[in-house]
């Protein structure tokens, strides 16, 4: 069998290299096999500063802390979480362990205290006493027995319990918790202080329960927190939601409230919310891409989110590659590959 001349064997193999240098598809596959895979966009100039968007969670405005004011043993509770209850009922009992050394003198204090109960209920239907004189005759009985009786000070449902029966507690230990029907429902969510500056009382608001199928719920701002969180540095804001007869304390909710513009907008930039790494208050990082493919880690400044995404303020230009996917993956002087379409 003949060899072929070196010089066809030359030949074959650079039409073998031209022809997979021509064959080689899109920038991944060009790059390092290893490279992370990710997603990238053009920082654009925003149009419009949209609405401020946070998330939170959905609540009573008030829920207070059922407790005793005297320690003892629970006898007994008669509620528990996801119980409708009306003011005035009873919702628990306590043995009191405070009482007098002497038993004599803890009878003999009760004993007047409900003959000064008594009187005073006799005099308050005649129209002597106030109605405040009648109860501190009905707290002085409670406090000279041996047993108290806690009950609901509002109409409302007991969203968690946390106590039970025969345990031996302290004053002021919380035994259950209550959101008051009367107080209505809010949504409560963090909002940097950039996005602060924008909101005010009154705003108008939707918020939208992702677990719910339902439109979103008509709202308003009701309250922006006077200090930032010392741990976040983020603002809670609260929304109160018109009419949600669906939603529970809990919930996790969407909002978006029409705040107003911020000034300096004119110069901001829009990329997708994730693209912030980082993000704490009104800073965070996104990762920018060269063009050597290499992702580089910028410290930007934001000014909240539109519906289109994040407005950054300061540490981008306009062009600059951003990565939208994937930057989880990715440490800052490394190369990447682009995903086709991207």
């Amino acid at each position: 069998m003949q060899k072929a001349p070196a010089k066809t064997l030359w030949i074959a193999a650079a039409l073998a290299a031209l022809l997979a240098a021509c064959g080689g598809g899109n920038g991944a596959e060009q790059a390092e096999p290893d490279a992370p895979l990710v997603a990238v966009v053009e920082a654009q100039p925003a149009a419009a500063a949209g609405a401020v968007r946070a998330s939170g969670l959905i609540g009573f405005r008030r829920e207070p802390q059922l407790a005793f004011n005297a320690p003892g043993v629970i006898s007994s509770i008669s509620v528990d979480s996801g119980d409708v209850v009306r003011r005035g009922q009873r919702l628990a009992v306590l043995r009191r362990t405070s009482g007098g050394a002497n038993p004599n003198e803890a009878a003999l204090a009760r004993a007047n205290a409900e003959r000064d109960l008594a009187r005073t209920q006799d005099l308050y239907e005649r129209g002597f006493v106030s109605e405040a004189r009648l109860e501190a005759a009905r707290l002085a009985v409670e406090r000279a027995s041996d047993v108290s009786v806690l009950t609901a000070p509002a109409d409302g449902i007991i969203l968690r319990r946390a106590a039970e029966p025969a345990q031996t507690i302290a004053a002021g230990a919380p035994i259950l918790v209550l959101g008051e029907a009367g107080s209505g429902l809010v949504a409560r969510a963090p909002i940097s202080s950039a996005e602060a500056a924008r909101v005010r009382i009154g705003d108008a608001a939707r918020v939208r329960v992702p677990a719910l199928a339902a439109d979103a719920f008509a709202a308003r701002v009701s309250r922006v927190s006077a200090q930032s969180d010392a741990m976040t540095g983020a603002f809670e804001v609260e929304i109160e939601i018109a009419s949600a007869p669906t939603l529970r304390s809990g919930m996790v909710a969407e909002v978006d409230i029409a705040a107003e513009a911020p000034a300096n907008l004119s110069s901001a930039l829009i990329v997708p919310t994730l693209a912030l790494m980082d993000a704490r208050a009104d800073q965070g990082v996104v990762f920018v891409v060269d063009a050597q493919n290499i992702a580089r880690r910028r410290a930007v400044r934001t000014a909240g989110v539109s519906q289109a995404g994040v407005l950054v303020l300061e540490g981008l230009a306009p062009g600059d590659r951003v990565i939208s996917a994937g930057a989880a993956y990715v440490r800052d002087g490394e190369t990447v590959r682009i995903a086709a379409g991207a």
